[in-house]
C-alpha cells in the first residue's frame, strides 16, 4: 500500500512545474531533469534514488527507487501530466490527481502534498 501511495505522490510531485533552466541563478521552474534526493510519506522518510523529468510538453517521468525503514526497496516508475498554477502544481497519473505546493531554494525544489498531515514531501535537486 505504501508503494502505491508513494507512486501516486511522486507522480503528483513531478507534475509541479514548467519553465526554463538558468544556470546563472536560482532555479524557479521545474522543467528539466532533477535528481530525486528525498521523499517523506506522511512523515516517514525514505531513502531515494533516481530522477524526475518535467517536459516542456506538460508531461513528467519519475524513474528511481525508494526504501522505507524496515521495508524492501520499491521501484518508482511513474508517468503523467502536470500543470502549474503559481506556486502549486497538479500532477495527473492513471491513479488520480494531486495538488502540490512548490518552494524553490537555490538549486532545490521542495514539493509538499497539499492537505497531507503529517506532511508528504519530495525534494529535488538540479
Amino acid at each position: 500500500m505504501r508503494s502505491t501511495i508513494l507512486i501516486v505522490a511522486v507522480s503528483m510531485f513531478i507534475l509541479c512545474s514548467c519553465g526554463d533552466d538558468d544556470s546563472t541563478g536560482p532555479v524557479q521552474s521545474l522543467e528539466g531533469t532533477w535528481n530525486l534526493i528525498g521523499y517523506s510519506d506522511h512523515g516517514v522518510s525514505g531513502v531515494t534514488t533516481g530522477t524526475v523529468t518535467f517536459g516542456s510538453d506538460g508531461h513528467f517521468v519519475v524513474d528511481g527507487t525508494v526504501t522505507y525503514p524496515g521495508e524492501p526497496t520499491d521501484a518508482l516508475d511513474v508517468t503523467g501530466a502536470y500543470e502549474v498554477h503559481g506556486s502549486t502544481v497538479s500532477l495527473v497519473t492513471s491513479d488520480g490527481t494531486g495538488t502540490w505546493s512548490v518552494a524553490f531554494s537555490g538549486d532545490r525544489a521542495v514539493l509538499s502534498l497539499v492537505g497531507s498531515d503529517p506532511p508528504t514531501t519530495m525534494t529535488l535537486e538540479k
